[in-house]
């Protein structure tokens, strides 16, 4: 198994959006993988930033990032 970033494809805001949702009504990082076509692998990594990037903002945009329910 490789681990090439290249054949990764970025998140949406969308996709955050409906993750965080999914995750806030108590599916699981394998379903909310399933609906959005993304491994559980990337569903836990995903919501390991938003815990890492809690009460931040974007250098570039001064937006504060998306945040974990709760």
């Amino acid at each position: 198994m490789t681990n090439s970033r290249t054949s990764t494809r970025p998140w949406s805001p969308d996709e955050e959006a409906e993750l965080l949702s999914l995750f806030s009504a108590g599916a699981t990082a394998e379903e909310v993988g399933e609906r959005l076509g993304r491994t559980r692998q990337a569903v836990y990594a995903r919501l390991q930033r938003f815990q890492k990037q809690r009460g931040r903002a974007s250098r570039t945009s001064g937006r504060l990032f998306a945040q974990l329910p709760g």
